[in-house]
């Protein structure tokens, strides 16, 4: 429960729901879905939307701003709001950027396996994440698979070190026309500090493909900068 203060303070007003709150972002245009979270102090601690690639991200944040406060009294920072853009197909591998080549998903009653394998020219470069039992959450350790073989490339092709790639987030969203995409959010840790990026990807066949891809797009426009300490 989101807690909203009157201008001028007096009493509280009744608290907009989280529901009410995605409720109106995606009835905003273009808008393919939303993910709200809160605090302890049952403030708005993120705003996760996902929106076309053709729209201005920046404008978009101001639609979302401007439509909380008319239509719920309910004031957010901007800097809590995190738009990511899907393209309605992959682009292929330019530069630095990597290309998605196979998922290799194992399962038994004592582990869960992922192992991604990502290619370059003619390089390919693998990442593997396990967790303990068969009901490990396996987007997680695939997106985590997908880190691992980024910095294998990565430290292929620097000698200063990488700093480390973190995983913080995997959800998938529904739009309410019923089209899924995953988004995931990567937490860089370097000697020159931290930096959160974000990636997304629809889903057609393959939720796990998808999940793969969405951890690429939230890095692979940053390899060059991430080969960088």
């Amino acid at each position: 429960m989101v807690v909203v203060l009157p201008e001028g303070g007096g009493e509280t007003t009744r608290a907009p729901t989280i529901a009410e709150i995605e409720h109106v972002i995606r009835r905003l245009s273009n808008v393919i879905s939303t993910r709200v979270s809160g605090d302890q102090l049952g403030e708005v601690a993120e705003i996760h939307v996902v929106v076309e690639e053709s729209h201005n991200p920046k404008q978009i944040v101001r639609d979302i701003e401007s439509a909380l406060m008319s239509e719920l009294g309910l004031r957010v920072d901007r800097r809590k709001i995190s738009v990511a853009l899907v393209r309605e197909a992959e682009e292929p591998a330019t530069g630095h950027r990597l290309r998605f080549v196979s998922i290799d998903l194992s399962l038994d009653r004592a582990k869960t396996q992922a192992r991604v394998a990502l290619g370059r020219d003619d390089d390919l470069f693998a990442g593997v994440s396990r967790a303990a039992g068969p009901n490990a959450r396996q987007p997680r350790l695939v997106a985590e698979a997908t880190l691992a073989a980024v910095e294998e490339y990565l430290r292929s092709i620097t000698d200063n070190g990488v700093g480390r790639l973190e995983l913080a987030d995997v959800t998938e969203v529904t739009s309410p026309d019923g089209q899924q995409a995953i988004l995931v959010a990567v937490r860089v840790v370097r000697a020159a500090g931290e930096e959160n990026l974000l990636g997304t990807a629809l889903v057609r066949d393959d939720v796990w493909r998808a999940t793969a891809c969405a951890t690429l797009d939230a890095v692979n426009r940053r390899l060059v900068r991430l080969a960088i300490a």
